[in-house]
Order: C-alpha cells, then structure tokens, then sequence
C-alpha cells in the first residue's frame, strides 16, 4: 500500500510540474491601432498572452516590449499583464529611419517568440534616414496601394454606415459571444501600412514558446541591481542593503540585500510611468557604495525583413500625417486618452493614515519642533551624534503607551535613512505629516510604523543626498489607456478609436465614433477570443463624404 501512495505522489507531483512548465513558457501576441506610423508617433499597442497549451496566462504581471529593424532596437517599453492581457503606449523617436520594424513582446519566463510579432511600417518625413537596405524606391507611376482585403467573423459581428457624413458622431454595433475581449481600432487608410499578414488564429495554433531557466515576474516587475564601489574579498559575505523609492508615492518603496555577487533583486507590484527613483545603499562599516540597474530587454535580433515601398506617389499621405502629428503634440497628451484600470500596490491597502495637515497648526521653523509641540506619536532623540525619529503607540485600549524604534522614515514618498537630513530642512515647506502607526514588512524588514512628511512641490528632489545614494532615470510600466477619440472632432485625425481591451456585455455593445470633418478612407478593425478560447476577427472600410 505503501509502494503505491508513493507511485500516486510521484505521479500527482510530476503532473503539477508538467502544470506549470505549461504556464511558464509564455509568448505573446501583439496588436496595435495602426499598420504604418510616422517618425514620432505614437504607438497603442493590446497583448495576448498564452501559455504553453495556448491558454491565456496568468503567469507573468509584466511584459517587454522592443521595437526592432534589422539596424536593431529604437524604442522599448514595459507593460502590465492581468490575466494574460496586458496594453500601453510607447513613442518611436523622431529619429528612427524610413523602414519597417519588428514589434517585438515577450516575458521574462520565455524568449521573443518571432510568431507574435507586429510588422510595422515607420517613415521617418523629417529626415532622409533609411533603415540599411530596407528601403525600396519605386517610381510614382509603378506604385500601386497594398491591397486591402476586409475579413468578417460570423461571430464578432460590426455594424457601421459604410458611407457616413464627415464631421458626424457614428454608432459602431458589436455583437459577439458574452464575454469576448477584443481590441477595437478605426484609423485611416490612406495606402501607407504593409500588410502584416498575421492573425490571433495563427499565432494560437503556432509552436510553443521555448522552455525558461529564468525567474517568473508574477507579481511584478523584478528589478536586477548590481552594488558598485565596494571591494570584496572572497570571505566577505556581508549582505548590502538598498532602498529603492520614488517621489509622491509612499507605496512605492522596495528593499533588497544583495547576494555573494552583489547582486541585489527588488520585487516589485509594477511601477507605473517613467519617474525618478531614488537608489539608496545602506552604508557598512564606514563603506559607501552604490547600485546600477541591469537592462532587461533582452535585445532581439529582427532577422530579415521585407523592404519597405518608398514613392513620391505617398507624398500627400506623409504630408497629411505629419499635419496630425504636429497638431497631436500641440495638446496634452492625457486629454487625447482615457486611463484604464491598473494593479495597485497593496502596501498601504485599508490603512488609513494619522494626517496632520500643518496650516491647521501654529508654524514652527523646524520638523523637531513641530513634533514637540503637535505631534504627540513622533519623537525626535540624538544617538552617537546622529538623530533618530520614534514612535510612540498604544495598545489596543490605548491604556498603555509604547515609543517604538525602527520607524520608515519618508519624504514624498522617498526613503530617509539619515533622519538628521530633517534638520536642516525648511519646516515651511511641509504641507503634511502622514502616519502609519501599524507594523509593516517591506521585503525582509519589519517596521513598526512609516512616517511620511509631505512637501507643497516634491521639495525632496532638491535635497542634499550622500554619496550612496543616486537619483536614476527609470523606464516603468506603461499606463494602460484608451483613445476615445473625442477631443478632436476636425482635422486630418489618423486614429478616431482605439480600445484595447473591450469586454462585449451580454447584450453587445455600441461604440460612438466621433468622424473627422474631411472626407476619407477608414479601417475598422477589432480582433481578440470569445470565452471558449477561440479567435475571432472583422475589419472592413468606411468611406466619409
């Protein structure tokens, strides 16, 4: 009986390996508003993520993006997956050369799987740049439009006026399966985009991702730091400790202790948008060091790619897009797009803070002195000639006081390990005083409480760091947005919709699109997977007079 409880353990443990060898070796496939874009556009961009077994993964929380040429990578980016559905925005630069491109996307747990790429055509209208032996010129009169060919699914079914009025706001109808997930776009055709010839369908059913060695990011971005400027011997095993911290957020802080490399691993909830983190390494023993972030692109090669047809006949389109840009950029970039949900970090979840706001209060000149006088749960005191800032709570019946050390010390949001740098700041600038009077595990450290002081204007950036601290630029995960297309009702617009993520109600759905005041040419296209798994795909063309 024995010998046979082993077998079924055996067997039960190499089914959940087999489970998730599955779910770990993930590839991506990638759709975006448009085929063809000029230099400095931007790109909306929709991920579906599969597994092994080709089913939506639930794996990794974080994907990377590349934008690649036979040249190499121009532009990268980062975003959030849930569920195996991930979506954001990049720019290319206004650098990048006439050509066509690879959109590349993978994981952390897979390689770039060259199936769910996206052909793109980029053309560069302020510089005669070309991608090396990329380009192909063809004489005005031998250029002809790549074929357009519209595709209908009886099951996602789109329903729009094939001829409609310029300068009009039009229903667009979905009907589909409850619950499909499709990403919808309604851009202008104007003869520019190469014909990808991918589809969800394909990709679905194309080889498998290649197995991992590496480690999975399922609940965020893992950030991989190396410590620079400290010697060590092969019997120094001291572990270094690092802050990792952003201005206006107190929940993104992260810990981390490096290894016998000295290699350090921050274990993020994903950082949204591209920010200033400020890198700050616990001295040791009189030691300073640093840390410097390793890249974790994996830098693809595109490997051959088809020549992009260059012509005087696309003159006009390219003027027509250039246009729109320019008019694109003169306008905030948030009032052109709706943000949709993201994963918020849990580290302050359902904990309310004590606030003292400080105009309620009689100014004192410095943060020890407000602390005497108003705050009764702070306390500053001078140890070995450095000052340190404690906690005082209470019990549960709050019969009992108890000052507690160890305290998270903050400003916007940025780790203060020296708490002496409060000193010599100016108390008039604090806005604030938030604190959090609960225990509280950042990676391997427990602390007792966080306190956040709170500047009017993110006054922390102008103080005066030590040298084991850096101020970095840091790439963070895109926000994942829409482009309702609404606040720009005239002009040659090239995108009128985009969504990348839109769930179809019971009932379907209606979609206003808001048509331009210029005749033209547009492509209607959604595509994505009903419930059952199965891929689904429309586009057709709408004419405006």
């Amino acid at each position: 009986m024995m010998t046979n409880n082993k077998y079924c353990l055996i067997l039960l443990l190499c089914f959940a390996l087999s489970l998730l060898t599955a779910r770990a070796q993930e590839k991506l496939y990638v759709a975006t508003d448009r085929g063809a874009y000029i230099s400095g556009d931007r790109v909306y961009f929709s991920l579906f993520c599969v597994d092994g077994e080709g089913r939506q993964s639930d794996f990794s929380a974080v994907s990377y993006l590349e934008l690649i040429s036979t040249d190499g990578t121009v532009a990268e980016a980062k975003a959030g997956l849930f569920g195996g559905r991930g979506a954001g925005s990049f720019q290319i630069p206004a650098s990048a050369p006439t050509g066509n491109y690879l959109l590349v996307a993978y994981t952390a747990t897979g390689k770039a799987v060259p199936e769910g790429s996206r052909l793109l055509s980029i053309y560069n209208t302020t510089s005669t740049a070309r991608v090396k032996d990329g380009v192909t010129i063809v004489p005005q009169g031998q250029w002809s439009a790549p074929e357009t060919k519209e595709q209908y699914d009886e099951k996602l079914v789109l329903s729009f006026p094939r001829n409609a009025q310029a300068g009009r706001v039009e229903s667009l109808r979905i009907n589909a399966p409850a619950g499909t997930d499709i990403a919808l776009s309604v851009s202008r055709e104007d003869g520019l985009a190469t014909p990808d010839g991918k589809s969800l369908e394909a990709f679905l059913h194309g080889k498998k991702a290649a197995p991992t060695t590496h480690s999975g990011e399922y609940e965020g971005e893992i950030i991989v730091a190396q410590v620079e400027g400290l010697e060590r011997s092969a019997t120094d095993h001291d572990q270094v400790t690092a802050f990792l911290s952003s201005a206006g957020s107190p929940s993104n802080v992260y810990i981390g202790r490096s290894d016998t490399d000295g290699q350090i691993r921050f274990f993020t909830n994903n950082i949204y948008g591209n920010l200033e983190l400020v890198c700050e390494v616990a001295s040791m023993s009189g030691r300073s060091c640093h840390i410097s972030f390793a890249s974790p692109f994996a830098h693809p090669e595109s490997g051959p790619l088809p020549a992009l047809e260059l012509s005087p006949a696309q003159q006009g389109a390219l003027e027509a897009r250039k246009v729109a840009l320019k008019a694109e950029s003169a306008q905030n970039p948030d009032t052109l797009v709706r943000f949709l949900p993201k994963r918020n970090d849990l580290m302050l979840a359902g904990i309310s803070p004590i606030r003292y706001h400080l105009d309620d209060y009689t100014r004192f000149p410095t943060v020890r002195e407000i602390c005497v006088e108003f705050v009764p749960e702070l306390q500053f005191v001078k140890r070995d000639d450095r000052w340190r800032i404690r906690m005082y709570t209470g019990d549960a019946t709050s019969s009992r006081q108890f000052l507690l050390d160890n305290i998270l010390v903050l400003m916007d949001g940025v780790v203060l390990t020296d708490h002496g740098m409060l000193e010599d700041f100016d108390a008039m600038l604090l806005e604030d005083i938030d604190i959090y009077d609960q225990a509280i595990t950042i990676g391997e450290i427990t602390f007792n409480g966080i306190v956040n002081f709170i500047t009017k204007k993110n006054y922390v950036t102008a103080l005066h760091f030590p040298e084991n601290v850096r101020v970095v630029d840091f790439m963070g995960v895109s926000y994942p947005v829409a482009y309702p297309g609404d606040t720009e009702p005239t002009g040659e617009r090239q995108l009128l919709y985009w969504n990348p993520a839109l769930e179809v109600p019971e009932e379907g759905c209606s979609v206003d699109i808001h048509l331009p005041s210029v005749s033209g040419t547009f492509r209607v296209s959604a595509e994505g997977w009903t419930p059952d798994g199965e891929p689904v795909r429309s586009e057709f063309l709408i004419n405006t007079y």
